[in-house]
């Protein structure tokens, strides 16, 4: 069966209740049921940049988050040294904090003073994993620093998902991404060699279809 599109007065409706049915989850000290349920949310939270480029049906949040995942734990591995079971610990998390505040655009975050949307994610993440270990909240602030090879990886298979995607829709014919392309942030490769000739090779696949 397919799922409705995002703008279907379907899945409006299914937006517009979706706060209402899970508020009693949104709690400081919520359980781990709390948790789980609120976790459903992100199944029907839309990446932003998409919705905002016109982008039909994009990916949410949560297909976001797998695919990351899978360039984690299919990259890491490659990678010597690194701890490959703790940068899946830390790709699993990195995203939680839009359960509360949404994916936030790039171009919103110009509007927020400097340091104001990490303090705010990290704020939520209190809340959202206060079920879970401490080490939880331990690995996403091990995240926003960006330090570790583990984090650096998380960071930069983020954004290599994000180019993967936005050149398949390129080449669907949907949304207006060219953009994309043209900021150097959008292509960090963690100083990892395998990050880095899987960004050429999709740069490569690009130039191929005359992107």
């Amino acid at each position: 069966m397919q799922r409705p599109s995002w703008t279907s007065p379907r899945s409006i409706a299914e937006a517009s209740i979706f706060p209402v049915l899970f508020s009693n989850c949104m709690r400081a000290n919520g359980t781990l049921l709390d948790l789980c349920l609120e976790l459903q949310i992100l199944d029907r939270v839309p990446r932003s940049g998409y919705v905002l480029r016109g982008v039909h049906d994009p990916e949410s949040v949560t297909e976001h988050s797998w695919h990351v995942l899978f360039l984690v734990w299919t990259l890491g591995p490659r990678i010597e040294g690194l701890d490959v079971a703790h940068a899946v610990e830390i790709a699993l998390i990195h995203d939680l904090a839009e359960l509360r505040i949404g994916d936030l655009p790039r171009v919103a975050s110009r509007y927020f003073p400097d340091g104001a949307k990490k303090s705010a994610e990290l704020a939520a993440l209190e809340e959202i994993l206060a079920p879970l270990p401490a080490s939880a909240l331990d690995h996403y602030r091990e995240y926003q620093e960006g330090i570790t090879p583990e984090a650096r990886l998380v960071k930069a298979c983020d954004k290599l998902q994000l180019m993967l995607k936005v050149a398949v829709y390129e080449r669907w014919g949907t949304g207006a991404l060219g953009e994309f392309w043209d900021h150097p942030e959008n292509f960090p490769d963690g100083d990892f060699a395998p990050v880095r000739e899987l960004f050429d090779a999709l740069r490569a696949w690009r130039a191929e279809a005359g992107g």
